[in-house]
């Protein structure tokens, strides 16, 4: 019985990663032809689909809390893993800009994903200390990725390359078979998902201490995978695709800690009428310092790029959180402990911006928004 949900899981995954990768390709040469908001809404739920399907899919099963947990366990792979392995694989590829730096040096119009990820750090630390998710988080979260969508949509790309490239390419090319390529990819997605999802909870019946495990680290990295897997690889390019693969963590962040919760909360209103989540459950009573933890890790993430660069120790830092982290999700007893590392970690980095007079998210911000507003003006 074991060997078969185990079968099941992997088949699964395997068919929810191509899903993703023809997803994503075909998101990619939609790019080379539309360039407005809708579209570049469209693409974001594209790239982002298997994780909307795994969080609706166990709303609809009632499993609030296995639910959430994918959300704090999408956060940790993403900030605590994601960006020091692209400023690793820099470095060891000898990308002109990181070795010479000892750092990945971002953007003045970064600032946007920077603050919006500390917003929705700070807000995940306001859930946690609440102790649930109300109708009214979800309406407030939505309005903040609307905001947030509404000025990157606006803004001019970060890497402009002069073709797409292998099977985007392909789509890019050939439109109606993308399109096809489209409703085929979202349904292998949702209907894995779906199998996957309950190979998840018949397993963790079975072994209620593996649960834990499997709902933040393997649905996540599942879901997450092909996206981040091409980030990697554009890291080892140049600076400039790393910068990007960092910006798109950032962004998948974001998606994740605001649109992610008011796609709970209205799945969870029209299917079964409720307006509440709370985050003291049986399964997972930990929940709510988890929700805490996934927070402070973002807002320590975000002030990473407070001097418009990530350096190479502020990502042995975070690798060091990770491994912290995972530990703790094994024991809970240390997660305290993974909370005071990082909040000393956070300190000694806002310190040090502070002393070298290199907090750039203010003016950084403002230059960014007069940009778009030039834009606008000119357009």
């Amino acid at each position: 019985m074991i060997r078969l949900i185990i079968l099941v899981l992997v088949v699964s995954a395997i068919l929810i990663v191509v899903g993703s990768y023809i997803a994503s390709c075909v998101a990619e040469g939609l790019q080379y032809h539309y360039s407005d908001t809708l579209i570049a809404g469209f693409i974001a739920l594209l790239q982002t689909l298997p994780e909307y399907a795994f969080i609706i899919i166990l709303t609809l099963a009632g499993h609030f809390d296995y639910a959430l947990m994918s959300i704090v366990g999408a956060n940790i792979l993403l900030v605590a893993l994601g960006f020091p392995v692209i400023v690793f694989i820099g470095y060891i590829s000898k990308v002109r800009g990181i070795r010479k730096d000892k750092s990945l040096d971002l953007l003045r119009e970064n600032s946007v994903e920077s603050i919006f990820l500390a917003i929705s750090g700070v807000y995940m630390v306001y859930l946690g200390l609440k102790g649930d998710i109300d109708i009214v988080d979800g309406v407030v979260l939505l309005i903040v990725f609307v905001v947030y969508m509404f000025i990157i949509t606006h803004l001019p790309p970060e890497v402009e390359e002069e073709e797409p490239k292998k099977l985007a390419r392909f789509f890019a090319e050939r439109k109606k078979i993308g399109l096809v390529a489209i409703i085929v990819g979202a349904i292998v997605i949702w209907y894995s998902a779906e199998v996957f999802t309950e190979g998840i909870l018949e397993f963790s019946k079975q072994y209620v201490g593996s649960a834990i495990i499997l709902v933040t680290v393997l649905m996540p990295l599942v879901s997450e995978f092909p996206e981040k897997l091409t980030a990697y690889i554009g890291a080892a390019r140049n600076e400039d695709m790393a910068r990007l693969g960092v910006a798109n963590f950032m962004s998948s962040r974001i998606n994740n800690g605001t649109l992610l919760f008011s796609s709970m909360m209205l799945t969870l209103y029209l299917a079964h009428g409720g307006t509440v989540v709370s985050l003291h459950t049986a399964d997972f009573p930990m929940l709510p310092k988890l929700m805490i933890m996934a927070g402070i890790l973002s807002l320590l993430g975000a002030l990473t790029t407070i001097d418009r660069r990530i350096t190479v120790m502020e990502s042995i830092a975070l690798f060091l959180v990770y491994i912290v982290l995972m530990y703790s999700l094994i024991h809970l007893e240390f997660l305290v402990y993974a909370d005071m590392l990082m909040v000393i970690i956070l300190a000694i980095i806002l310190g040090y911006a502070l002393k070298d007079r290199r907090f750039f998210w203010w003016s950084d911000l403002t230059y960014t928004l007069r940009e778009l507003k030039f834009r606008k003006a000119n357009q």
